[in-house]
């Protein structure tokens, strides 16, 4: 590999191993393979009868693990754009490159079905060359065509995947394909052969690498898709993978059970040989299900909780920051929301840290900047180098009457002043107490201090998604943790013809911003045009009112070994293992 190639793979695992759980994230983890190694010799039993080795590690005989889990919308990577499908998704597939974290050090972008790379001079060519043992769990072998199906799937305009922005735009003539002007033949995606994929770019794109691993590029069996149709992905045996694990059994609303895949290329650093996920809709069940011990990780919010939980001695309590932000959404086809005055009103009609305090019990950071301040660019942190990107502080220092800048933009659009006579509601997603707890803060918070009386409507995720797909609210919670190290995957999904949400609003200084920051290369530039575009985003137009930045806070089973989450991606649950569990 040249100087070029390690110069790059350096720059992109200059991230911080971080935990995170919240806006649905999963117990993630993994083990270096430089601390087990690897031999030909598989398991052995040793003398006690209770635990066993594995490459020199000893652990429990019987090895599996017990999470709660949500309900998936679809295994289907291309149809899917959540935490609740994508977790679930990582066990079962594993992409060119695979994310590896640790409880010590920065997370690592290691070799998956991709055993090799090259880039070229001008840094827009990409070149994988593919192990020929990865199969699929039917015996197939993976090849790069099952790329090429998978990317092609994703950008296709029949799809209608709601994260075809992801590479569109970035993949040679994609744009083209996804509006439906263009051919498939067309796209910078080649088989050169059945294991050499190359991928070409439109530009430099400079954190590339660490789309590799992301859940929607993950391969797909062309031949099963189109045996399933509209069915592929929605039950356990309408897919094939080619990761650690296959789907044994999905009761749905009940449970999700994954079994070691036995064709998996590196199945002999897998060591868990099942994991049980078991779908809880409330609260109370989870946590007791916890503290009895039929859970083995998950994080934990409620001051009593967690001070039972401390208490047993039985769980390693891990606190860290985040790459995520939580925020409202305004809908600008909505007649209220398309008025700039209004939404800045209300975004500033509650107060930050008394949420935090109150209802997170100060686990919680609030959101005083759009970017979570764990993101980096280049290789400084994004918030130190910008010096100043507290626009949602500077928004509600500015506003010093919410009600009266409310009352002025109801009168710019000729509604009635009475904020009293509003008819607006929020969308949650989600029905437990904890999610009913925060609703009833924020209609408290807001209509104390604006007059109103906002109606809420909690639903379960999948729903609300699809309510916010279909444009169907006035105000959205919504959250979003970064899919890679870099800026713009918090910004990008905001771009009104090429991001993810299409919400009526259109600020064309913002998207010529996005356009300059993703043509150049030069980090100092980036940065500027980055701070100026959440300066429009949260301050000037305020269609976003972020409120919080999560941080995990974590109890796990201290007999669960080597399990630590990336700051950005999922676990396939590799080198994971338990050791003590009675």
């Amino acid at each position: 590999m040249n100087k070029k190639i390690i110069s790059i793979l350096l720059a992109i695992t200059l991230v911080f191993s971080l935990v995170l759980v919240g806006c649905g994230g999963d117990d993630n983890g993994e083990e270096s393979s430089t601390k087990s190694g690897s031999n030909d010799s598989g398991e052995t039993t040793a003398d006690n009868g209770n635990t066993k080795e594995a490459n020199g590690i000893k652990m429990d005989k019987e090895q599996y693990l017990n999470f709660r889990v949500y309900e998936p919308k679809s295994l289907d990577s291309t149809r899917t754009s959540s935490n609740t499908s994508w977790a679930p998704q990582t066990r079962l597939f594993e992409g060119l490159t695979r994310i590896q974290a640790y409880e010590d050090g920065p997370d690592e972008i290691k070799p998956g079905v991709a055993k090799s790379w090259d880039v070229s001079e001008d840094e827009r060519v990409y070149t994988f060359h593919l192990r020929e043992d990865a199969k699929w769990s039917d015996g197939e072998p993976v090849t790069a065509h099952d790329f090429v199906y998978a990317w092609t799937r994703l950008l296709d305009p029949e799809t209608a995947s709601p994260y075809q922005w992801f590479i569109k735009g970035k993949i040679k003539n994609s744009v083209d394909f996804a509006e439906g002007n263009g051919s498939a033949d067309e796209l910078g995606l080649t088989a050169v052969d059945d294991y050499t994929f190359k991928v070409e770019l439109e530009e430099p794109v400079p954190y590339f690498m660490q789309l590799t691993y992301y859940p929607v590029l993950k391969p797909i069996r062309k031949d099963i898709a189109e045996k399933y149709g509209d069915k592929y992905g929605t039950e356990a045996d309408t897919v094939v993978s080619n990761g650690p694990f296959v789907l044994k059994e999905w009761v749905h609303r009940a449970k999700m059970v994954y079994e070691k895949n036995p064709h998996y290329w590196d199945k002999d650093h897998v060591y868990i040989e099942k994991i049980n996920g078991t779908i809880m809709e409330e609260d109370s069940a989870y946590y007791q299900a916890l503290y009895k011990g039929n859970l083995d990780s998950g994080g934990v919010g409620k001051p009593e909780w967690m001070d039972r939980l401390e208490k047993t001695g039985d769980f390693k309590v891990i606190k860290k920051p985040g790459a995520a932000v939580d925020f409202f959404m305004f809908n600008a086809n909505n007649k209220y929301f398309k008025n700039t005055k209004i939404r800045r009103a209300f975004s500033a009609a509650y107060d930050r840290s008394e949420y935090v305090e109150e209802v997170t019990n100060g686990i919680d950071a609030p959101a005083h900047s759009y970017m979570p301040p764990t993101f980096s660019i280049g290789d400084e942190n994004y918030s130190e180098k910008v010096d100043g990107n507290d626009f949602v502080k500077k928004l509600v220092e500015d506003i010093e009457d919410p009600k009266a800048l409310l009352i002025e933009g109801l009168k710019e659009i000729g509604e009635d002043p009475d904020p009293a006579k509003m008819d607006v509601s929020i969308l949650f997603r989600g029905t437990t107490e904890k999610t009913k707890q925060e609703a009833e803060w924020f209609k408290q918070s807001i209509d104390k201090t604006l007059g109103t009386d906002i109606k809420l409507d909690l639903l379960k995720w999948n729903i609300a998604f699809d309510r916010v797909d279909n444009n169907e609210f006035d105000i959205y919670y919504g959250g979003w943790f970064g899919d890679y190290n870099d800026p713009s995957t918090m910004l990008e999904f905001w771009h009104s013809k090429t991001g993810y949400y299409k919400i009526g609003w259109h600020n064309e200084e913002f998207n010529s911003l996005l356009i300059k920051a993703a043509t150049t290369t030069d980090q100092d530039k980036r940065a500027e045009y980055f701070k100026r575009a959440e300066e429009i985003l949260v301050y000037e137009d305020a269609i976003v009112s972020p409120f919080r930045h999560t941080r995990s806070n974590t109890f796990r089973r201290n007999y669960v070994k080597e399990l630590a989450n990336p700051l950005f991606g999922y676990t396939d649950y590799k080198h994971v293992y338990t050791l003590g569990r009675e």
